[in-house]
């Protein structure tokens, strides 16, 4: 139950730097001519051997928890590792109190080598799970061409809405998700990249027979990229909303976004990662990042 959830909460961490979006032209092509399904198996193709998220990069988390929003500032590390530390609660900073506690949990990472060890192995399976998500796109769906624009580049983007192939049977228990999504792709198709994915849940989706997880209808998904950053490090604004039941009782209640995607000009390893972290200001010292 525990590792379904996570699955859950770290496809949001990692996968933005998967799937995007694009400044578009205002100018409306007449409709081409396309082979949905080969160019959606293009794009996946791209997108699997590009980084989910660079290394050296930051972003702002946001996320609400039993009714209450906080925001983390995170870092990928040049060593891999994803940190993340809370800087906004509610209305306002986290407590003093709060903070230290954030600070030393990041310092002890620091020291334990076995805790990297077991992050590092996390992150390797979600992003393991990741890939197996976005290499069924293009059996689990059928595509038809909705429209084709111009993007601000000159290329062409072309969108796809999708629904559930009839014929898609799910290769384990987590892509049981694929049958219950319904949406649109635009796909990039000089570059042959996703620059877009809205997908809605338009029904009720069981894991483990809705004993483990049940996942109400109405949940929706964004992913956007901007098209002059380079791949790892383009990702716009992702935000997840899902509810539903854990074990038949418990809310799960998934309310998160990420924004504020930025590079870093230099390398960061860990140490440099946790220092910046806990700074006085809050990480305030990371460029490019607004204090919240």
């Amino acid at each position: 139950m525990v590792r379904v959830r996570r699955v859950f909460g770290y496809i949001l961490v990692v996968s933005p730097g998967v799937i995007s979006a694009f400044v578009l032209s205002s100018v409306v092509l007449a409709q081409a001519s396309h082979d949905p399904q080969k160019l959606v198996r293009q794009a996946v193709a791209n997108e699997l051997a590009l980084p989910f998220l660079a290394e050296n990069c930051t972003y702002l988390y946001h996320r609400e928890l039993a009714g209450k929003h906080e925001t983390l500032r995170m870092i990928k590390s040049s060593d891999g590792l994803l940190l993340g530390k809370v800087v906004w609660a509610g209305d306002g900073p986290v407590p003093a109190d709060q903070a230290r506690k954030e600070d030393d949990q990041l310092r002890h990472l620091l020291k334990d080598s076995g805790a990297q060890q077991q992050q590092q192995r996390r992150q390797q399976k979600i992003e393991h799970y990741i890939r197996e998500l976005i290499q069924a796109l293009p059996q689990a769906f059928h595509y038809t061409e909705t429209k084709t624009e111009v993007a601000a580049d000159g290329g062409h983007l072309i969108h796809l809405a999708f629904q559930p192939a009839p014929d898609y049977h799910p290769a384990s228990t987590e892509l049981e998700v694929m049958r219950g999504l319904s949406g649109v792709i635009v796909i990039h198709d000089q570059r042959k990249r996703i620059m877009r994915l809205e997908a809605h849940l338009f029904r009720e989706i069981d894991f483990g027979w809705g004993i483990l997880i049940q996942v109400n209808k109405g949940g929706n998904l964004l992913l956007e990229r901007e098209p002059a950053r380079p791949p790892g490090s383009d990702v716009r604004v992702f935000s997840l909303n899902i509810d539903g039941r854990i074990l038949l009782l418990k809310k799960l209640e998934i309310h998160w976004s990420f924004d504020h995607f930025v590079c870093l000009p230099r390398a960061v390893d860990l140490a440099s990662a946790v220092s910046l972290l806990t700074a006085p200001d809050g990480a305030g010292s990371i460029d490019g990042l607004p204090s919240r």
